[in-house]
This record gives C-alpha cells, sequence and structure tokens, in this order.
C-alpha cells in the first residue's frame, strides 16, 4: 500500500540510491527504454560510495514523503571485508524498519550483468574476478562512464533478462541454504519485481 504523501499520485515515484556511475547509467537506460507503466524511476548517486552515505542518503529521501518506494543499489563485498561498526547496523536497521529495501549484489553489481549469460562462479574474490567473467560474453566491458552511457547495457541485454532472473532467483536460494553471506548473488531482481507489481502489469 502506497504511502500516502498528501496529494494524490498517478504515478509511482521509485528513488534508487546507488553507488556509483554503473548503476545510474544502467538505471536510466531502464527509464527510458522500458517504460513501465504508471512508474517513474529515478536513479541517484550517493554523494560517497561508502554503505553509510548512501543509506543516509537513502533515509533523508524517504522522509521526504516524495517517493512510494526506495531503494539502495550497492556492492555487498566492502561490509563482508570490513564487517558493520555499530554506526552502520544501527542505520542499516533503521532503513530495515523504514521499508527501505536493498538491491545489493555479491561481490558487484556486474554479478547482475553476467546472469544475463551464464551463471556466476560461487565465489569471487573482487570485482575484477566477475569482470573477467562478463568480458567472455561482453568483451569490451569497461567501468569507464563514457563507454557506460554508449554502450545501452539494459537494451543489450534485455533479451536475456527473464534468464538472468531465473538465474539470480538460483543463487538467492543457494545463499539462504548455505547460510554463507560470502557466496555470489545479485538482488536487483527484487527491485525489477517490485516495479513490475507496483506497475500492475
Amino acid at each position: 500500500m502506497p504511502r500516502k504523501t498528501g496529494k494524490l499520485k498517478v504515478n509511482k515515484t521509485f528513488l534508487l540510491v546507488v553507488e556509483g556511475f554503473t548503476e545510474q547509467i544502467y538505471f536510466s537506460d531502464v527509464k527510458t527504454t522500458r517504460r513501465i507503466p504508471g512508474i517513474t524511476i529515478n536513479p541517484k548517486i550517493a554523494k560517497h560510495s561508502d554503505l553509510s552515505t548512501i543509506l543516509r542518503t537513502a533515509i533523508r529521501e524517504y522522509n521526504t514523503n516524495a517517493y512510494d518506494s526506495v531503494w539502495c543499489v550497492f556492492d555487498r563485498d566492502t561490509i563482508t571485508e570490513q564487517g558493520m561498526s555499530d554506526d552502520l547496523k544501527k542505520q542499516y536497521n533503521t532503513a530495515l524498519d523504514l521499508g527501505i529495501q536493498f538491491a545489493d549484489s555479491m561481490p558487484a553489481f556486474e554479478v547482475w550483468f553476467l546472469l544475463h549469460f551464464a551463471m556466476p562462479s560461487p565465489f569471487y574474490i573482487s570485482q575484477d574476478g566477475v569482470i573477467k567473467d562478463l568480458r567472455k560474453y561482453i568483451s569490451d566491458y569497461s567501468k569507464e562512464q563514457a563507454w557506460l552511457s554508449s554502450a545501452k547495457l539494459y537494451s543489450k541485454l534485455e533479451p536475456y533478462f527473464d534468464a538472468a532472473e531465473k538465474r539470480a532467483i538460483e543463487l538467492d536460494k543457494k545463499k539462504s541454504d548455505s547460510g554463507d553471506e560470502t557466496t555470489t548473488f545479485s538482488h536487483v531482481y527484487k527491485l525489477f519485481k517490485e516495479l513490475k507489481e507496483k506497475s500492475g502489469t
């Protein structure tokens, strides 16, 4: 049930607080290409890429009551490596309690891209391993902003979307069954699921 914003809204607005240009450019392509009925997607890069800043930004924006749904899109590897401080745990739990949702990936967002082509390895030391595997299918893949802007990755990957979703769900089940938070996963599919549900399509 959408939160009340004080006025009738026809469109439902999704705020995506993202870690960097990779996510922002990808979801901007989703916004312009997919054109989900009744949905406005607003991808916003946090001022800094650390999770604390992402969470603070999401909580602040949530409290404006300007959005029907707020998501954080980030890489999970830094949490696994460094652990979570008490302050970060507090922010994280506050976001959860508010209903802010997470489209996180382990170790990096590129897992979502790779899922369109193949099942990723169960463990990666870093995003470099994911990108190496991804380049088997997108040979010129680059994190450079100019390349990402011209690549139109959502448009390029859209024909394989259903396969990516199925593999992501399978990965999630494997992670749950193992109880190991360091295994590869991507929860980006959950964001697309809610976009579809809220649009009624």
